[in-house]
């Protein structure tokens, strides 16, 4: 039998928040929008909660004020790289999007990591971007790509996490082949941790009838792919103990 624990792919937690508050989440790939906002977690020690060093696209200050030594410094202490990415639907210029993401794109590819990406409406550029510097299993976060670009994005060796509001959509059932896919609730900064739980296990009930699968497995087949996505990155001697003993 699967491990009950739930795994988020894709979620943030306000840095506040106590590691008792955390241990309600079950075990979740914690991502940060700034390099100021990473530099309060990632050498937090919570057992199922591995932290990520991310500059959210949509965030300008955290745009202008990305470092790539300081970005470097700390990706060194974690396994997880996010959340990073495109988005043109905020007033942050695409050329300082494209430097930043470049920049941790490059790291990851010489140091192999988990990367979770954004990527709302530039589903292409970010497409050209992984073909111009090749990074292990990246991870596309509330994918929304067409049918060919989802094609182009698993002949690149990319992972799926899913969310609620896209589980239902026909390609994760004809495009997305099962060992690619994982589950997210991108968890709100602000929400409490104890909801994510019930929020992944919507996920996952919505892909069981997508796919025509028993929930089990969904929820099996999400640890088994996450296990997967370790053993390609190499980021097993990263991640919280306590996530690595409950890796299939």
């Amino acid at each position: 039998m699967p491990d009950p624990l739930t795994l988020d792919a894709h979620a943030h937690f306000d840095p506040r928040r106590t590691s008792s508050e955390l241990a309600e989440a079950g075990a979740v790939l914690a991502m940060t929008l700034s390099l100021d906002e990473a530099d309060k977690v990632v050498t937090r020690d919570e057992p199922l909660v591995a932290w990520g060093v991310g500059c959210h696209p949509r965030k300008l200050a955290a745009q202008r004020a990305f470092d790539p030594d300081h970005f470097a410094g700390l990706a060194a202490k974690t396994a997880v790289i996010g959340e990073i990415g495109l988005d043109v639907a905020y007033q942050v210029p695409l050329d300082l999007q494209l430097r930043t993401f470049r920049t941790a794109l490059a790291y990851a590819a010489h140091n192999p990591r988990i990367v979770s990406i954004h990527s709302f409406r530039t589903t292409l550029i970010m497409l050209e971007e992984l073909r111009r510097t090749h990074v292990i299993a990246p991870i596309l976060h509330w994918w929304t790509g067409s049918a060919a670009e989802t094609r182009q994005a698993v002949d690149l060796g990319c992972y799926f996490s899913v969310h609620s509001a896209v589980a239902r959509r026909s390609l994760f059932r004809t495009q997305v082949p099962l060992e690619r896919l994982l589950v997210e609730s991108d968890h709100g900064w602000a929400d409490p941790p104890g909801a994510i739980p019930h929020r992944v296990i919507w996920v996952e009930y919505l892909l069981s009838a997508s796919l025509g699968m028993d929930v089990r497995h969904v929820h099996q087949l999400v640890w088994q792919n996450f296990t997967e996505v370790v053993r390609l990155t190499g980021t097993r001697e990263l991640l919280p103990q306590g996530l690595v003993a409950l890796l299939l």
